[in-house]
């Protein structure tokens, strides 16, 4: 689902604002129907988190293919046997020095959120967020959403690729959209998975956890599936609160706002 009038809510005051400080990027697949690769929407991705020395001046990264079959459906962004990745830092990749994607790359040190909406429409395959270590061979390094291997897809977890699994007991349900919201913390050495975060939920309540020594870095996301999956509404940040989802407001409360945008306009 889309939040085109959370803008007009947030600018009437009629809704709190939450620290955008640490909002790396946000992408809502607001696309044609057709391929995402070289697609550079939504906002962000220029994110600095180290400065390179030469690197050119930073424009959005864009998506790039992974492998197999992924396309834009209706505004929404549709993985059957393929993936797409996407840099936190600019435009200019690789993993030499004076490159966008080395600026926006977490080097071991820091804490990375995202979070997703995540709608399997297959069932019984691997499919999630994962992690990347700039690009190529053994470049992913850790796996947030329904893992493969013994687990088949069936059950929301973590995989620490090629040092194992930790699954939950939360079942995959065909048809049904999840929000999930990943931590890699490399100052604490843990990794976290939320399925459904509610208003209750903190930066310690994950449904997942695992502990995580590795310190490769984290330069970018990809969201690819074995089966037919949905993704909306990607959030990348580096706290908790900046990857929280904001839900439509209900009927009520958009009458609320259109009655006081109309006293405002009466009193000027």
């Amino acid at each position: 689902m889309k939040y085109a009038l959370l803008p007009t809510l947030i600018t009437s005051g009629l809704l709190p604002v939450a620290s955008q400080a640490a909002l790396i990027a946000t992408e809502n697949f607001d696309y044609a129907d057709g391929s995402v690769v070289g697609q550079a929407g939504g906002t962000g991705w220029t994110y600095e988190r180290t400065d390179e020395a030469g690197a050119p001046l930073q424009t959005p990264s864009n998506w790039n293919n992974e492998f197999g079959t992924h396309q834009i459906v209706s505004s929404a962004l549709v993985t059957n046997g393929g993936g797409v990745r996407r840099e936190f830092g600019g435009v200019t990749e690789g993993a030499g020095s004076a490159s966008n994607e080395r600026e926006g790359a977490f080097r071991g040190t820091g804490t990375m959120f995202f979070s997703v909406s995540y709608t399997p429409t297959t069932g019984n395959q691997w499919a999630g967020v994962s992690s990347y270590d700039f690009s190529g061979e053994n470049a992913e390094k850790i796996f947030w959403g329904a893992p493969g291997g013994a687990n088949g897809g069936n059950f929301f977890g973590i995989d620490a690729v090629g040092d194992g699994q930790t699954n939950s007991t939360i079942p995959v349900v065909t048809g049904q959209t999840y929000v999930l919201i990943g931590m890699l913390d490399f100052d604490n050495d843990l990794l976290g998975l939320w399925v459904d975060p509610d208003a209750n939920d903190t930066v310690v309540s994950h449904d997942v956890s695992r502990a995580y020594t590795g310190g490769n870095w984290s330069t970018s996301l990809r969201l690819a599936s074995g089966n037919q999956v949905t993704w909306d509404n990607l959030k990348v940040g580096t706290s908790f609160a900046d990857v929280l989802p904001i839900p439509e407001p209900s009927a009520s409360l958009l009458g609320l706002a259109g009655a006081a945008l109309l006293v405002r306009r009466r009193r000027l």
